[in-house]
């Protein structure tokens, strides 16, 4: 495909979704009046949409000989920071097809191109698994250049809210694989965070991210202080010109559309000022673990500490159907019995497609409160106790938390204990209540 053919689809496309955009719009609020401009939007909708897909399937047909991470070295600059769309578009059309093999090698050519641009490279490293298969890439891609692999230096940015696990991988993992790290910290804690915003509040757990109705929610402001501005810090303050990181597509729709919009390869003009490479972008969190073990990738434990929320009512029917299965990955007459609440990675992945409930913990700050409606909470409580209650009381999590627990929850406590509560007075009663009923906080729709 030529570069003038992938330019004048990349403006088909453009004007296409400017279109769409515009009509869902004046759709939304049209009146009587503006029926007949909707239907004639409506018309070049359709037109630009056979355009659309008509290059849509040239370009990916023609772009089956070309190599992606050349498209984008050619395409990708400071003045134009994104590529064109059919190269950010082409492994998407092929991430559900492709091997785990094809979808290492996207990930190493376009790291060996990325290296090859920059003066000054970084790989952004949480010591999750995410980020550790994309360092383990990063180092292959460095041996295929023909240079060390731990010839790279890494970031780490410590929240001061990090699983023992982490900490105790990340020491271990520098001195097993060599490594260049840079360690950079928040200026202030957790705790500081939540006084100078004047305590904690229910914008903490119900807020949307990125909702500005009520200004900006506590939970953001946090993520704010302990995760970004340290890594814009450090990004300033060493001059990194590119960043590789792990952020991959399927673990949330926003981040699908921002794989899409910016693609596995960008320059980041508005928030790092650096380019910023994604290795692993369109790789599945199963392709993941299976490359953990067909690479033996080390992993740290907090992996293993998955937890049954809840055993389904088909529980026996399931064991049954599946005995030889459980046997091998060791879920053996505990977990038949009920009796498993913690299970292993590999257990944990297997359980899932049966259909159990579970929580799968993952780095990022201890007492973090975005989860609380995935079972965070009932985790938090079984696996680390002590933590649980620093949450609860040292931090005040309990006294809002008691503000938003269900109708049907507050009710059985109300009757259990005699009391009538309310929002100035539940907070007096948490310690009796947490005796009555350690699972008050468990559950959050």
């Amino acid at each position: 495909m030529s570069k003038e053919m992938m330019v004048e689809y990349d403006k088909v496309a453009t004007a296409h979704f400017e279109e769409k955009k515009r009509y869902d719009s004046l759709k939304k609020k049209a009146s009587k009046e503006d029926k007949e401009q909707v239907e004639e939007i409506k018309e070049q909708i359709k037109q630009h949409k056979g355009m659309f897909e008509k290059y849509d399937d040239m370009a990916y047909k023609e772009m089956n000989e070309l190599d992606i991470s050349q498209l984008y070295n050619e395409q990708v600059s400071l003045e134009k920071t994104r590529a064109l769309r059919s190269t950010r578009y082409y492994h998407y059309r092929n991430w559900h097809t492709a091997s785990i093999e094809e979808k290492e090698r996207w990930g190493i050519d376009l790291v060996k191109m990325a290296l090859q641009r920059s003066n000054n490279p970084v790989v952004s490293c949480s010591f999750g698994i995410d980020s550790i298969v994309t360092l383990y890439i990063t180092r292959k891609a460095l041996v295929e250049l023909g240079r060390e692999p731990s010839d790279i230096q890494v970031i780490w940015n410590d929240t001061l809210n990090e699983f023992p696990e982490v900490r105790m991988y990340a020491n271990q993992l520098v001195k097993d694989w060599n490594l260049n790290l840079i360690v950079s910290k928040p200026k202030k804690p957790l705790k500081k965070v939540i006084e100078d915003h004047g305590g904690m509040d229910a914008s903490y757990f119900v807020a949307r991210k990125g909702d500005r109705k009520k200004g900006q929610p506590l939970s953001e402001k946090c993520c704010g202080v302990l995760k970004h501005e340290p890594m814009k810090r450090a990004i300033k303050e060493n001059t990194w010109d590119l960043v590789i990181n792990g952020l991959r597509s399927d673990e949330s729709t926003q981040r699908l559309r921002a794989g899409l919009r910016d693609g596995e390869y960008f320059y980041s003009s508005a928030e790092w000022k650096a380019f910023t490479c994604r290795p692993i972008m369109w790789m599945t969190e199963e392709n993941i673990w299976e490359y953990v073990e067909q690479e033996n990738i080390p992993y740290n434990d907090l992996y293993n500490k998955n937890m049954i929320k809840q055993y389904p009512d088909n529980h026996e029917e399931i064991v049954k159907l599946n005995k030889d299965k459980l046997n091998t990955i060791g879920l053996t007459e505990d977990f038949v019995n009920k009796q498993t609440l913690h299970v292993t990675k590999k257990q944990s992945l297997l359980l899932k497609k049966l259909g159990y409930d579970l929580y799968t913990p993952r780095t990022g700050c201890m007492q973090c409160s975005i989860p609380i409606k995935y079972g965070y909470l009932q985790w938090m409580r079984n696996t680390y106790p002590k933590i649980y209650k620093g949450m609860i009381h040292g931090l005040g999590y309990g006294k809002v938390l008691l503000e938003l627990i269900p109708d049907d929850v507050k009710e059985e406590i109300e009757f259990v204990m005699g009391i009538d509560l309310n929002e100035e007075n539940a907070h007096e009663h948490l310690k009796d209540i947490l005796e009555a009923k350690p699972c008050v906080f468990d559950k959050f729709d």
